[in-house]
This record gives C-alpha cells, structure tokens and sequence, in this order.
C-alpha cells in the first residue's frame, strides 16, 4: 500500500499543503515502521478525529433544521446553513448579536497554512458569507 492512500481520507480535514508534506516526506524517507503500540495509538487517534467531526456534522445538521425558529431574520436573508454556521462559530446568538460587523464578515475564514511553500499562491481570508450565494 502507498503512503499516500491513507492521506486521501484526510482531504476534507487537512490543508492541501500539509497533505502534500506528508505525502512527500513519506515518500522520500528511509525510516521504519511505527512500533505496534505507536501505530495502534495513532489509528485510535485518527478514529477520535473522524468520530468528532461526524459528531460536529449531526450537531450542526440538526441546528440548521431549527435556525428557521432560532433566527428567522437571519435564516431568510442569508440562508439556515450560513447561519447555522455563523451562530456556531460566534459562540451563540447572542455573541453573534454583539460582534462587530467586520468581525462576522470573517467568520469561518480559514487561514492559509502554507507549510512553509510561497505566500504568491495565497488567497485572501473569505468567511461564510462571502461564500453564499447570496452576496
């Protein structure tokens, strides 16, 4: 099996670029297998992270189907799965409520981790609702 087969799995949770070095350096390295017990370690370790963010997808899949009764206003302008995910990057309704609007602008940027590649291929920092369809 290539090393990178198991990284494929990680696409939608890992940068690209971090993707990238790992598939490198484990193509090029000349080191040896993990210790049963390490190897064990990380595979649970890996199974923590795909089970957390299965939880996160069911938590926010389920406030999105009551965002219409939460935040009616928001939903119908920007849509319940944006607001969704805006109320749950903002700590709540009402911390959303509270922040400045050039703040809300960014919730859900992610930044750019290059990995030590060139900055010229970088994006600038787009939230949620630079995303939407709607703007």
């Amino acid at each position: 099996m290539k090393w990178t087969q198991p990284l494929l799995i990680w696409r939608g949770f890992l940068p690209s670029a971090i993707i990238m070095v790992v598939s490198v350096t484990a193509s090029t390295t000349s080191g040896k297998p993990l210790l049963e017990e390490v190897l064990v370690k990380t595979v649970e370790a890996c199974d923590r992270a795909l089970a957390l963010d299965s939880a996160k997808k069911m938590v926010l899949d389920f406030v999105e189907s009551r965002m219409g009764f939460i935040a009616p206003n928001l939903s119908a302008i920007i849509g319940s799965a944006v607001a969704a995910k805006l109320m749950g990057t903002a700590g709540g309704l009402a911390s959303l409520a509270k922040m400045p609007p050039c703040n809300v602008q960014l919730l859900g940027a992610k930044r750019n981790n290059l990995a030590g590649f060139s900055t010229a291929t970088s994006h600038s920092r787009v939230g949620y609702v630079e995303q939407t369809e709607n703007f």
